[in-house]
């Protein structure tokens, strides 16, 4: 797999506070703020999660997902992941599960494009 075209960063899943943490990767080959990025869904062993409460965690900062799209001045570097945390959830340290996530990229020297990424995984909560 291109790295453009991983999504799901090798750090995996984790749980923490009853919240799932999931590491990701930026689709894309250069760095791009974290405004043009938006988290479309995320599946658990078939299941849509409800990412109403998700939050974004990078680089010392948290905000939450529904503000992704205000993150004009915070850059998601390419070598770096950045971590969707979804609180509520219940999964127990060591199980193994089916994950899906799909990210859509909007570059901003590039007008009109949406370039989508899903990549699914079986991962075990770390």
């Amino acid at each position: 797999m291109l790295p453009v075209e991983r999504i799901i960063g090798e750090e995996g899943l984790t749980m923490a506070d009853g919240a799932l943490r999931l590491a990701m990767r930026l689709p894309w080959y250069r760095s791009l703020p974290f405004s043009v990025v938006e988290v479309e869904s995320l599946e658990v062993d078939g299941a849509s999660v409800d990412l109403s409460a998700a939050k974004i965690a990078y680089d010392g900062a948290e905000w939450p997902l529904a503000a992704n799209g205000d993150q004009t001045n915070a850059f998601w570097f390419v070598r770096d992941s950045a971590f969707l945390i979804v609180p509520g959830q219940d999964l127990v340290p060591g199980s193994t599960h089916d994950v899906a996530l799909t990210l859509y990229v909007s570059p901003p020297y590039i007008p009109g494009m949406k370039r989508f990424n899903t990549q699914a995984a079986t991962l075990s909560i770390n």
